[in-house]
């Protein structure tokens, strides 16, 4: 959740659709370092304050910013100003537009080439349109297993995620992927529909380094073969996967499975 902040007073925000609340805020402008708020376009002295909030983790990585409304409201000034504000940040990397969603903070992201990739990221680089269905999350304890694997306390929580990855409309893939909390706070309030999980570790300081995959095939389940449009029983590849940081410690442990008539596995050194 981003905030507004008005004369020290941080007004949080929860909408990334506009809304009627926040004052006026022209205390913000001479927050900006370097602008000059007489002189310099209000855009560009917007767009240094939304820089600054960005810098000092007031709008944290992954969250979403005030809606351009919120915005207008705080400055005295019309959407159109402050979309072209925000409009210089989406070009250098430190904000992403999602439409229906609003605008997020994507600061901290590298270089795609220089990190291992993604579902999504890896469907783009073949030209497919990926999409990511999000099936369910949960907090769980570790157990002695995972605990093991992440070097964490056996009651410590993990974030569990299933999701459904399809291209260009039909499933690929089923995902159930777990993630130490501890490793990464803040990360249950990332919109993992707006970022991949991978550009979140990123964010959060500790991008994957490496990956250790293992394959292996078995058969779909029911209510599996349901969700990726086969028939129950039918063979899949199944895919196991722990993600590493730069220090190589754990970071992700995936299991995902593929149909056979979809699945594919390219390996580059």
């Amino acid at each position: 959740m981003a905030h507004l902040v008005e004369n020290g007073v941080s007004a949080p925000s929860n909408r990334a659709d506009g809304g009627d609340e926040g004052a006026p805020c022209a205390s913000l402008l001479p927050r900006a370092k370097g602008v000059d708020s007489e002189r310099s376009p209000l855009y560009l002295a917007i767009r240094h304050v939304i820089e600054e909030r960005i810098a000092d983790g007031t709008y944290a990585p992954g969250s979403a910013i005030p809606s351009e409304h919120e915005l207008a409201a705080a400055f005295s000034t019309t959407r159109l100003k402050v979309r072209n504000a925000i409009d210089g940040l989406v070009e250098r990397g430190l904000i992403r537009r999602v439409q229906g969603k609003g605008a997020f903070v994507a600061q901290g992201t590298a270089e795609a080439g220089r990190r291992a990739s993604g579902f999504r990221s890896g469907v783009r680089a073949g030209e497919g349109t990926p999409t990511v269905r999000q099936l369910s999350r949960c907090l769980r304890p570790a157990g002695p297993l995972y605990a093991d694997l992440f070097c964490i306390a056996e009651d410590d929580d993990l974030y569990s995620i299933r999701r459904l990855n399809s291209v260009d409309g039909v499933p690929v893939s089923l995902e159930q992927t777990l993630i130490p909390v501890k490793l990464f706070p803040g990360i249950v309030d990332v919109d993992v529909s707006v970022f991949s999980l991978y550009e979140t570790y990123e964010m959060c300081g500790r991008p994957v380094a490496l990956a250790q995959e293992k394959l292996d095939v078995a058969a779909l389940s029911t209510r599996d073969a349901r969700l990726l449009q086969v028939d129950a029983g039918s063979l899949a590849l199944s895919l196991e996967c722990v993600s590493f940081d730069s220090e190589g410690r754990a970071v992700e442990h995936a299991y995902a499975l593929m149909p056979s008539a979809s699945a594919r596995y390219t390996y580059r050194y």
